[in-house]
């Protein structure tokens, strides 16, 4: 195992092998302004569905990055996660990553489905499944 003296990339390091643990295939995040993104399938076939931004050691989240990551996220379509590393309560070498997943109605976990949606005095009707693949296949 080689020795990575920065603890922000050790941190980084730690997430990836989380993720790559639980079958994710993880590339640089970078292009979308994260630290890594997710694909369930090799990259050439499929597009990523997750960015991940791992917390700071400290746990401190800067709110002009967050809203920054957040607003990016329906636009790339993407659903935000961001990571957390910390020891393990009883033995300081092992580690846990929790996750946070921020999803939009845009990302893969939207799967409410409404027909109307009330804001103030206006009314939207959203588009159904099927009306949006006919768009898709139209395009």
């Amino acid at each position: 195992m080689e020795v990575v003296s920065d603890p922000w990339e050790s941190r980084v390091r730690i997430v990836r092998k989380h993720f790559e643990a639980k079958g994710y295939r993880v590339h640089s995040g970078l292009q979308f302004g994260c630290e890594l993104v997710l694909y369930a399938d090799d990259p050439s076939r499929v597009h990523s569905d997750f960015c991940v931004h791992v917390v700071q050691e400290d746990g401190y989240l800067d709110w002009r990055q967050m809203q920054s990551l957040v607003r990016s996220m329906p636009d790339l379509h993407k659903t935000l996660i961001l990571a957390q590393v910390r020891p393990k309560e009883n033995d300081v070498t092992q580690f846990v990553v929790e996750e946070l997943a921020m999803a939009t109605e845009h990302a893969p976990f939207r799967h409410k489905k409404r027909d109307v949606v009330v804001v103030g005095s206006q009314q939207k009707k959203l588009k159904t499944s099927e009306e949006s693949s006919a768009l898709a296949d139209d395009e």
